[in-house]
């Protein structure tokens, strides 16, 4: 069910998706979407953890509340951020695996700016961005103790921001736009993030 919302979403946007449309997709009955999601935002909040997670990682979050640390060992690049020797390392492992991501949630984009006229819509996307900001931060922290971790005078905050601002959806999206490849974008993202918060090789 939430593949086929994934697919809803991204082709008529939050107004143009209906309970109805993503259960005949799905195969299901109208019912059955109500009883398993309830409303439409809490479905499309749900589409965006699958396309953020990966569709066959998906696995719904615990009851709230809940801390990101303790979700964050469950997914395999954490493991590998962890391992990687240097902070070059552990920062390409993030930027690959976060790549990736906002190629799957950037076609979510105009249905999550399409919901923020609901109150629930914008309790969403609070809640969805106090959740990528801690999870940056996270990212950042670990990124900070390898060998040749932050620039000097860069701090994690600071760090975090600048992460937040360039590996987003936003971002991603709009080098499509111009028509760059996953890879290209991929391989910018690196390039830029090096230069801008990690210590220097001399």
């Amino acid at each position: 069910m939430v593949q086929a919302a994934y697919e809803t979403f991204a082709a008529e946007g939050f107004l143009g998706t209906t309970m109805a449309a993503v259960a005949k997709r799905a195969g299901v009955a109208a019912p059955t979407m109500y009883y398993t999601f309830g409303t439409k935002v809490a479905l499309l909040g749900e589409t965006l953890g699958a396309a953020i997670v990966g569709f066959d990682q998906w696995r719904a979050p615990p009851p709230e509340p809940f801390e990101i640390a303790d979700l964050l060992p469950v997914h395999s690049w954490w493991a590998d951020l962890l391992a990687a020797p240097t902070a070059r390392d552990a920062l390409g492992v993030f930027v690959a695996q976060g790549t990736d991501i906002l190629k799957r949630v950037g076609p979510l984009v105009p249905a999550l700016h399409g919901a923020s006229g609901d109150p629930e819509g914008q309790e969403m996307a609070r809640v969805s961005e106090e959740r990528r900001v801690e999870t940056y931060r996270a990212v950042v922290d670990v990124i900070a103790t390898k060998p040749r971790g932050l620039r000097r005078g860069m701090t994690v905050e600071t760090a975090t921001d600048i992460m937040l601002v360039i590996l987003s959806a936003e971002a991603y999206q709009g080098f499509a736009a111009r028509g760059w490849t996953h890879e290209r974008t991929k391989r910018y993202f690196t390039s830029l993030l090096t230069e801008q918060v990690l210590a220097t090789a001399d």
